[in-house]
């Protein structure tokens, strides 16, 4: 999996973090330079999802996460500082999430409902949106040097069952963006894309 392949081989995994966000914000750009709102919104199927549709996903999906980053943080710290940055070790349903996600899957799998976006044809500033979140997300993953980042835990925003570490958590939003901005590409590359 060489979506996998780069957090593993890291010898900074939170700067390679960063370097991935800013590469999916580029992408993010690309995706969108040129293009008329009902561009954005234009949807090849009624099952498919429009460009501004998989960015609003990805807003949401990232959002969710938040109160999840805040806790594990917190929590991490009240352990104690680590010496150096640990390497990146995902845990089993991490490393089994993040296999299900990476763009080289073929699977597809229904987005779960609280990370659904909105059914409209009229989502506005989809691409400022998205940007703004992954500033945020940015917060979090610069608040967490110093921290054993394979040790702190946290539960999915989706169900409580499911547990993995924060750094699971961090690579799990870079491939997730990265799946659904291949989604929007392919959907700009369409022979039907308005012009």
């Amino acid at each position: 999996m060489n979506s996998l392949k780069i957090f593993l081989e890291s010898p900074n995994f939170l700067q390679t973090i960063v370097s991935e966000v800013e590469k999916n914000s580029d992408t993010a750009r690309h995706l969108v330079a040129g293009l008329s709102d009902s561009q954005l919104n234009w949807k090849p199927g009624s099952k498919v999802w429009s460009i501004a549709q998989c960015l609003q996903h990805l807003t949401v999906a990232s959002s969710e996460f938040e109160r999840y980053f805040t806790k594990a943080i917190e929590q991490a710290r009240t352990k104690g500082p680590v010496s150096e940055p640990p390497a990146y070790r995902p845990s089993l349903i991490g490393g089994w999430l993040i296999k299900q996600l990476v763009p080289e899957t073929t699977r597809k799998a229904p987005a779960p409902k609280i990370f659904r976006p909105a059914e409209s044809s009229s989502i506005h500033d989809a691409l400022g949106s998205f940007l703004k979140q992954q500033e945020r997300f940015l917060s979090f993953v610069r608040e967490s040097e110093g921290i054993d980042y394979n040790r702190a835990r946290l539960r999915s925003p989706v169900t409580p069952l499911m547990r993995y570490s924060l750094a699971d958590a961090f690579v799990v939003t870079i491939v997730h963006e990265q799946r659904h901005l291949g989604q929007g590409r392919r959907v700009r590359e369409l022979p039907s894309f308005p012009t």
